[in-house]
């Protein structure tokens, strides 16, 4: 019966994830509804003329603003979650030694943290792991998102061309918004388990829960156009300047998404070894909080290693497809090294990358105004491409503090400005065997 517990305690820790995760992720109202309702959910609506109701420029940048903020929150939403998993086994693989009647270990490296390696964690060996990391979002496509800003925003086409004169004057009004305080940060609590099935065959659940934290401050003005007769031009906000400001503070604690994995070491040649894997990530994570990236998504790679002595090289190459939205299939790759200084300690320098197979797009529906009215006399769909294609240098080391335990350090630094990035990510965590 001893040789069950490590069984036992994964079914358990299935019922346990399967009972907690779902009210998790049933909660949010949305931090990025919140972006998208920044100044209403009509977004910037101007000062009601009262006394002329026929002639209001209360919506007139409403399409504008709707189609901004909706993108922005869009290209948010894709990238905020794309943080890389630890690998199934990050530490100590064992294989059992007949002769031994004991299990011993399979390799004397330490592996990678991010990447996964081919090697299994042996036979009914169980493996449990915590780890926490820290993403504070610094730049959107290079832009720092203190101080991110869109300007000339159009005023809408919501007038026939004056006799003579061409299009009104007031139409060439422009809005700015701009972002003085953008704070975007998740804290990511990752649980994972390991069982052996067989001496190559792995599965791995991946459970993260996510506290993300959001605080904007954001400015509208309007860039007026005088003429005759309306020297301050005809556009001023209800609290009758044509400066106003809004700003959102809130947070949400949700269990991102699972990921289930598997693994089978199928080829083993004096140092060299080779993998194939299989990962299925379900959308139990909110994407309206920056925890979900809302689709299935399904990875099978490959995972090779080669060990020099003290030195591990080791890569891994695949397709991520989304069930979902095909124009999110993209290639993940990475490649690095562990130089052991010691058996129980090494240094990790790995490349992790993503590149898209086509070209990304995010889309929002945007109401179009005409006249003064202030209800839509139509809708029509914005899009904009996103750029997806990462590249981080991995920095980290890993240690054996006592028998069956591995601890491990880590820090990303992005090597390229695509998409939502920090300036560092830190991470850290502990694996127990069983």
């Amino acid at each position: 019966m001893e040789t069950m517990r490590p069984k036992l305690h994964f079914y358990k820790l299935i019922l346990i994830v399967g009972g907690i995760s779902f009210p998790f992720a049933l909660q949010a109202d949305g931090l990025a509804n919140q972006i998208d309702n920044l100044f209403g959910s009509d977004g910037i609506q101007l000062q009601i003329n009262t006394a002329n109701p026929a002639n209001n420029h209360q919506a007139h940048f409403s399409s504008a603003s709707v189609s901004t903020l909706g993108l922005l929150t869009q290209q948010l939403a894709v990238s905020a979650v794309d943080i890389p998993a630890i690998s199934t086994v990050p530490g100590l693989t064992y294989s059992y030694n007949p002769a031994l009647q004991a299990f011993e270990r399979s390799s004397g490296s330490l592996g990678s943290i991010y990447i996964e390696r081919p090697l299994t964690l042996g036979q009914g060996r169980f493996e449990a792991g915590f780890s926490y990391t820290y993403v504070g979002f610094d730049t959107l496509n290079g832009q720092k998102l203190k101080g991110l800003s869109f300007l000339n925003l159009q005023h809408g086409d919501c007038c026939s061309p004056v006799p003579g004169l061409g299009d009104p004057a007031f139409e060439k009004a422009t809005a700015d918004l701009i972002f003085d305080r953008f704070s975007l940060q998740s804290h990511i609590f990752n649980f994972s388990a390991t069982y052996g099935i067989t001496d190559k065959w792995d599965v791995n659940i991946l459970v993260p829960v996510i506290q993300t934290e959001l605080d904007i401050s954001a400015r509208a003005q309007i860039n007026d156009v005088a003429f005759a007769g309306n020297p301050q031009g005809l556009h001023n906000f209800p609290n009758g300047t044509k400066t106003t400001t809004s700003s959102v503070s809130d947070s949400n604690l949700g269990v991102g998404d699972i990921q289930l994995r598997s693994k089978y070491h199928f080829l083993a040649y004096k140092k060299f070894n080779m993998a194939g894997g299989l990962n299925l990530r379900l959308p139990s994570g909110s994407q309206s909080d920056f925890q979900g990236v809302g689709d299935t998504t399904v990875t099978p790679y490959l995972s090779f290693s080669q060990e020099y002595g003290i030195i591990d090289l080791h890569a891994t190459a695949g397709v991520e497809f989304n069930t979902g939205n095909d124009r999110r299939d993209r290639i993940r790759y990475a490649g690095g090294a562990t130089f052991h200084v010691t058996p129980e300690f090494g240094l990790i320098t790995d490349f992790i990358g993503t590149s898209n197979i086509r070209t990304n797009e995010v889309s929002v529906r945007v109401p179009e105004f005409t006249g003064g009215n202030a209800t839509p006399s139509s809708y029509d769909i914005r899009t904009a491409t996103v750029n997806n294609d990462t590249l981080d240098l991995a920095l980290g080391f890993k240690f054996v503090p006592v028998k069956s335990v591995v601890g491990f350090f880590n820090v990303f630094i992005p090597l390229n400005d695509a998409g939502l990035r920090s300036d560092l990510i830190p991470s850290g965590g502990v694996q127990v065997g069983f």
